[in-house]
C-alpha cells in the first residue's frame, strides 16, 4: 500500500503535471497496491485528482490529516466505525474528522484577525487570483483550494518579523498548530497531523492493520506520516525533515517532483521496468 503526499510528489512542484506519475499509478492499480492520498489539499482538488488519475474510490486524508475520507464500499471492513465519536457518514463516504472546523479556528482566532488586518492577509480576503500568482496553480484549481473546511489560511503583508512572531505565538497559545508554507502561505488548523491520521485509518480499516504501507513526502508536514509508517521514503534532501523523522531507516532521494516519486516506488514495488534512467 502507497501512502502519498500530493504536491512535489505524484505532481510535479511546480507544474502540476502527473504524466510523469501516471504510467506507474496505472501498473500499480492492476497490480492490487492500493494508494493513499494524505496531502495538504483540500476535499475538492483531491477529487479532482483522483478522477484524473483514474482513482476512483480511493481513501484519501484531507489538509494534513485533519479528516479521512473512506469509501462505503469498504464497509465490511470497518471494524469500529460504530464506536468511533470521530466518524460519520459523508454522502458515498465515511468520514472521520482529527481536526477542528474552519468555523472553529476563525471563531478561536477572531479577534486576532481584527487586530492585525494591516499585517495579514486573512482567507477570507485571499482571492483566487492572488492565490495563482502565489502557487501557479490554475485559477480554476486555486477556487477549489480556497474551498477549505479544516484549515485557514493566510499571508504576511508585513516583514516585520517581530510582527508576525506575536501572530503566529497568540495564534498557538489558543491551541492551533500552523504549517509555514514556502510561498508565504501559512496554514492553520487543530491539533492533528498526517501521522495521527495514518494511525487512525489503521484502527478503522481492518485491512490496513497489518498492511506493509509505503508512506512518500517531501516537507516538514510529511514527517509524522514518514516517521510511522512501515517504509518511509522522503523526496528531498532536507535535514531538519530528516531530524524530525528519527528513523535510521528512512529512505531519502536527493531529488523532489514527479519523477524521483516515480523512480523510487517503481523500484520498492518491483516495477523495475518503468525507471526512468539518467
Amino acid at each position: 500500500m502507497v501512502m502519498t503526499d500530493l504536491d512535489g510528489c505524484v505532481l510535479d512542484p511546480k507544474t502540476y503535471k502527473y504524466d510523469k506519475t501516471l504510467p506507474l499509478i496505472q501498473r500499480l492499480r492492476k497490480q492490487g497496491i492500493e494508494i493513499i492520498f494524505n496531502s495538504s489539499k483540500t476535499r475538492a482538488e483531491q477529487l479532482l485528482y483522483m478522477d484524473r488519475l483514474g482513482l476512483k474510490d480511493i481513501v484519501f486524508i484531507v489538509e494534513n490529516g485533519a479528516a479521512i475520507y473512506i469509501p462505503k464500499k469498504k464497509k465490511a471492513s470497518l471494524h469500529v466505525f460504530k464506536n468511533n465519536t470521530k466518524c460519520r457518514n459523508h454522502e458515498d463516504y465515511y468520514v472521520c474528522i482529527l481536526g477542528k472546523t474552519i468555523d472553529e479556528i476563525k471563531n478561536m482566532i477572531s479577534d486576532i484577525i481584527e487586530k492585525y488586518r494591516d499585517h495579514i492577509i486573512w482567507m477570507d480576503e485571499i482571492t483566487p487570483r492572488l492565490l495563482s500568482e502565489l502557487t501557479g496553480l490554475p485559477e480554476d484549481e486555486a477556487v477549489l483550494a480556497l474551498k477549505r473546511e479544516y484549515s485557514y489560511l493566510f499571508i504576511p503583508k508585513t516583514k516585520d518579523s517581530a510582527t508576525i512572531d506575536d501572530v503566529l505565538n497568540k495564534i498557538r497559545e489558543r491551541g492551533l498548530n500552523i504549517q509555514v508554507g514556502g510561498v508565504g502561505i501559512s496554514q492553520i488548523n487543530g491539533d492533528h497531523d498526517k501521522g495521527k491520521a495514518l494511525l487512525l485509518l489503521r484502527g478503522i480499516v481492518k485491512e490496513y492493520r497489518y498492511a506493509h504501507i509505503i508512506a512518500v513526502g517531501d516537507a516538514m508536514n510529511d514527517a509524522p506520516m514518514l516517521k510511522i509508517a512501515d517504509t518511509g521514503v522522503l523526496l528531498g534532501v532536507n535535514l531538519d525533515v530528516v531530524k524530525a523523522i528519527e528513523r535510521d531507516d528512512l529512505i531519502v532521494i536527493k531529488n523532489k517532483g514527479s519523477l524521483a516519486w516515480r523512480n523510487i516506488l517503481a523500484r520498492l514495488t518491483g516495477n523495475y521496468d518503468l525507471v526512468v534512467r539518467g
